[in-house]
């Protein structure tokens, strides 16, 4: 009889955070991926647009890669996938439009034909070599949402994607609580249980709820009304248009990614428009202020979204007037909220009156808070839990209400990214740590997130730059030209002349030094030059600007 080989789980992304989720399941050198998403950028990651998984182990092991599934449609589950298949090439599984939303990204950067597409049929069993995965569908902030129930010959690992559990969904389709009910009698060896809303007490609000607050918000405007969601808050938008429809307001769209999403999930059945709602943007001058409503998209205040380009009066077609009701319905995700509070200060400052999360209830989360994540423990009956998706803190507390259900502090694995989960039947244990790298994406280019690149545009926006020129003759050994100085992004330095005066000094000093010790060469002038005078600086003025110098040599 053949040995049972142990099954080896590596989270790459989402396990210190919250994004970039992805984890790796091999078993008998054969692996399937389970989501491949991005991560929004902090404060500190300077021009950064997006950050995606180190994919190193993935790419050395590309031919065991057997499937990559996909548990639902947001970004930081599907928005790195672009970049994973430039390492390597395996059949995508997802539901109908979470499928359509991977299409979307491909057609910018990849030819359809050279990437296999597989719908997922909730209904059926899905047969990947050691692994056989049944789906279970969740409700969460985006349609098409499932959950997984992995068997192999060690066991059965249940994963619950991004849900929470909602008992009037807008499309009526309800958590399938007999098939997470089922494989808890059945036995569960663990549990990878989403961790985002773990701190929340009590249920997570039905998203009916804020259909509530938008028909009274709604109702109240006396001027136009700007709405501001995810474009991939498919039931948000719905409701949006349904209230819109009931008090016979015209609804314009603004937004590329919100039109394109709309677009599909019309196109799919997941979306139904009313008919004569939606109006071209450039038709909302032809309606009373009290009839039109501008769907759009800047609910992070994402820089050059539509929502932040009207705050900062730069929209090509909308300018905020006074009285305008701004409702932002969503959250900030976490990096995001100095953005959001930005953007909505200055919405105020053009006389909008603006509605948000934490003053008016008009939104409500898509993820599980604390009395949802018991049931779902409690269906599953897990011998060992693992929580996933979240940062530290939230971990904690969802590994906190595991424990108050009885499973053991011994069985409850606090994984982070990059570690080899190692499980068999009677053994779950991290055995080593992979020290995943952080990849960020600026532009088209990506590197390592520690890259002198980002290190120096730190510095750039707290000290500033100098560049310094200067000429010698190699000849005489003496200066011939300048050293002139040019400063850019030091705002104040006390008696600026005097100040400058000692720098060209310092300058003047470290070059002749040089020369003086037959040292003609332009780079290592430069280098002395940099480090005498970045020690001025500092114990000058207290600040460490970029030194830039160039030597001449006539």
């Amino acid at each position: 009889m053949l040995k049972k080989g142990s099954l080896k789980i590596i989270p790459l992304g989402g396990f210190n955070e919250v994004g970039k989720n992805i984890m790796v399941f091999e078993k008998d050198n054969e692996i399937i991926i389970i989501d491949c998403g991005i991560m929004f950028p902090d404060d500190d990651m300077m021009g950064i647009d997006f950050v995606i998984p180190d994919f190193s182990y993935i790419k050395k092991n590309a031919k065991k890669v057997k499937a990559i599934i996909i548990t639902h449609g947001h970004e930081d589950h599907i928005g790195a996938l672009p970049f994973l298949f430039k390492e390597i090439n395996a059949p995508i599984y997802a539901t109908r439009l979470t499928l359509g939303l991977i299409k979307i990204k491909f057609n910018i950067t990849q030819k359809n034909g050279s990437i296999e597409f597989n719908e997922i049929n909730t209904e059926e069993t899905l047969k990947i070599g050691q692994f056989s995965i049944d789906f279970f569908r969740v409700n969460h902030s985006i349609p098409d949402g499932v959950g997984l129930i992995i068997r192999t010959d060690i066991g059965t690992i249940v994963h619950t994607g991004d849900f929470k559990f909602d008992y009037c969904p807008i499309d009526g389709k309800v958590t399938q609580f007999s098939k997470i009910a089922k494989a808890g009698e059945d036995g569960v060896l663990a549990l990878f249980c989403d961790s985002t809303n773990a701190e929340e007490v009590g249920f997570t609000l039905p998203e009916r709820d804020v259909g509530k607050t938008l028909l009274e918000k709604f109702n109240n405007a006396d001027k136009r009304i700007i709405a501001a969601t995810f474009s991939s808050h498919i039931h948000r938008i719905q409701q949006i248009l349904d209230v819109s429809r009931y008090l016979e307001k015209r609804v314009a769209i603004s937004g590329k990614s919100m039109l394109k999403t709309i677009r599909i999930a019309t196109e799919l059945g997941y979306l139904k428009i009313p008919e004569g709602t939606i109006i071209p943007i450039t038709k909302i001058d032809d309606y009373p202020l009290n009839k039109i409503v501008i769907l759009s998209t800047g609910s992070q205040g994402e820089p050059l979204s539509a929502l932040r380009r009207m705050a900062l009066n730069e929209h090509k077609r909308v300018n905020i007037m006074t009285g305008d009701m701004v409702i932002i319905s969503a959250s900030p995700i976490p990096g995001n909220e100095k953005a959001v509070s930005s953007t909505i200060n200055m919405l105020i400052r053009q006389g909008a009156d603006v509605f948000y999360e934490s003053i008016a209830g008009v939104h409500v989360s898509g993820h599980a808070a604390q009395e949802e994540i018991k049931m779902m423990i409690s269906l599953v009956k897990p011998k060992y839990f693992i929580p996933i998706h979240g940062e530290n803190k939230h971990k904690i507390q969802n590994a906190k209400l595991a424990r108050e259900l009885g499973i053991d502090d011994d069985n409850i694995i606090m994984a982070k990214n990059g570690d080899i989960i190692k499980m068999n039947s009677n053994l779950c244990r991290v055995s080593n740590n992979l020290k995943p790298k952080t990849i960020y994406i600026d532009g088209i280019g990506s590197g390592n997130i520690e890259d002198i690149v980002l290190r120096d545009r730190k510095l750039l926006s707290r000290d500033g730059v100098m560049l310094i020129v200067s000429g010698i003759d190699k000849q005489s050994s003496k200066i011939v030209y300048g050293p002139d100085i040019v400063l850019k992004g030091i705002i104040y330095i006390d008696n600026f002349d005097e100040t400058m005066n000692k720098c060209k000094e310092q300058v003047r000093s470290s070059i002749k030094d040089c020369l003086r010790k037959r040292i003609a060469n332009s780079s290592i002038i430069e280098k002395n030059v940099n480090e005498k005078l970045g020690k001025f600086i500092f114990k000058k003025i207290r600040i460490k600007p970029i030194i830039i110098t160039k030597v001449i040599t006539v």
